[in-house]
């Protein structure tokens, strides 16, 4: 029977493999070399060795598992990592500005052109609230038409005008959307003059 792919047994045969063809102590971990070297003392007794030399190999096979591990980590990281430029890429090309928003209206992503809707830095506007940047009787409004929003009903649209940082005023429309299983919900922001 053959092991089920990303199985402990399978990452067991594996790691036997990988220790199998590892020739020289250079190829093999600085700790499974301390390891060797403590059982090459516990096998110095004919009683002890035959058991020390299988709890070496075990060992053995378990640090190649840890390792490879760690491999299969790494390349989860760089996929993720490359996954993550390619959306946030695609978030800031929006031709609109767009950002996402908990309950209380604190600002969690935005792209660029929201950033510009706001008056500022991109890096700077996260985490702040978006009600900094209306009248309270439009973030109450806002806070309001956010809980009555159930996930993947269809967008929800609030006139609003964004009173941005650098002073500006900007009239238009806020179209609103929250994706299943998400906590935030997805604001986008167009001008209408």
């Amino acid at each position: 029977m053959t092991p089920v792919a990303g199985s402990p047994s399978e990452l067991q045969l594996k790691a036997a493999q990988r220790l199998q063809s590892a020739r020289s102590p250079q190829q093999v971990s600085p700790i499974a070399v301390d390891a060797l070297a403590a059982l090459h003392a516990l096998a110095s007794t004919p009683a002890q060795a035959e058991d020390a030399l299988a709890l070496l190999h075990e060992l053995q096979v378990h640090q190649v598992e840890l390792e490879l591990q760690a491999e299969a980590l790494r390349e989860s990281r760089l996929e993720l990592e490359s996954a993550l430029l390619l959306s946030s890429e695609r978030f800031d090309g929006l031709p609109v500005a767009c950002f996402t928003l908990d309950e209380l209206l604190v600002i969690h992503e935005l792209n660029r052109r929201a950033a510009d809707a706001l008056g500022m830095d991109q890096e700077l506007a996260q985490g702040l609230l978006l009600d900094g940047f209306l009248t309270a009787q439009q973030a109450q409004a806002l806070r309001a038409l956010i809980v009555r929003l159930q996930p993947e009903e269809p967008a929800r649209e609030l006139p609003l005008q964004l009173l941005g940082r650098d002073q500006s005023v900007r009239q238009g429309s806020l179209r609103l959307s929250r994706p299943a299983n998400d906590p935030l919900v997805l604001a986008c922001f167009w001008e209408t003059a």
